[in-house]
């Protein structure tokens, strides 16, 4: 499967690019938009500083939501679990694995836009992780 890359013109100038790989959602988060969910990832790698990375690297990410689950009560609850993972795109080899999670509580009536921004925020956590596993993988 091809990657969508991030930042073309930037990989061509020398620093890094980030390609967006594969993005899932594990069967029990059953509501979740897959491409909502790529457009979420897209935009949290968009915010990455590149000057953070380290420069000549290039590695695909892939995302999956492992859990994300509503407790419809008084206040309503979510928690949402996010894995990512970082491979080579020369070879191949995974060189990380990042998680982020969120958790948040609203009115049973707002769960629809509670899910959503926990997924985000969850998603928006294992992305900021990136810089750094990027940085120990040149060590």
């Amino acid at each position: 499967m091809a990657a969508a890359l991030l930042a073309a013109d930037a990989h061509a100038a020398g620093e890094p690019t980030i390609g967006i790989g594969e993005v899932t959602a594990e069967a029990s988060s059953r509501d979740v938009d897959v491409g909502v969910l790529r457009a979420m990832v897209t935009e949290a790698v968009g915010t990455l500083d590149a000057s953070t990375l380290p420069r000549g690297s290039a590695a695909v990410l892939s995302v999956s939501v492992v859990r994300l689950e509503s407790r419809v009560a008084s206040p309503a609850e979510v928690t949402c679990l996010v894995s990512a993972t970082l491979r080579d795109r020369k070879g191949g080899s995974v060189f990380a694995v990042v998680e982020g999670s969120a958790r948040g509580q609203d009115e049973p009536k707002r769960l629809p836009t509670l899910e959503r921004a926990i997924l985000r925020a969850a998603v928006g956590s294992a992305i900021a992780r990136v810089p750094e596993a990027m940085r120990r993988r040149r060590r």
